[in-house]
């Protein structure tokens, strides 16, 4: 999961919040529904994404204290705050 998949789940939701906008007046329960359509939304995308990172620097941190030191060469070779920081603000740009 990642931005691109959280942006075409948005833009759908967005797209049945017009269809359903012109089908009832009810402008207040519609955007309380949507939002937390949305919100659940993010909650998904966002706690996939903090499991991913926290799977690959529990596997680089296993790798780093194996008893095999070609395993802990290349692990030590890149450090857990650069890969946590490259998976979370990666080289994508969110905005668009």
């Amino acid at each position: 999961m990642g931005v691109d998949d959280f942006r075409a789940e948005a833009r759908r939701a967005l797209e049945r919040m017009l269809e359903d906008a012109q089908q009832t007046d009810e402008r207040e329960a519609l955007i309380e529904r949507y939002t937390d359509e949305l919100t659940i939304l993010y909650g998904r995308h966002a706690h996939a994404l903090l499991t991913e990172v926290i799977e690959d620097a529990r596997m680089r941190l296993d790798a780093r204290l194996s008893p095999d030191p070609i395993r802990q060469t290349i692990a030590t070779m890149q450090t857990t705050v650069q890969d946590l920081w490259n998976a979370l603000w990666g080289p994508g740009d969110i905005r668009r």
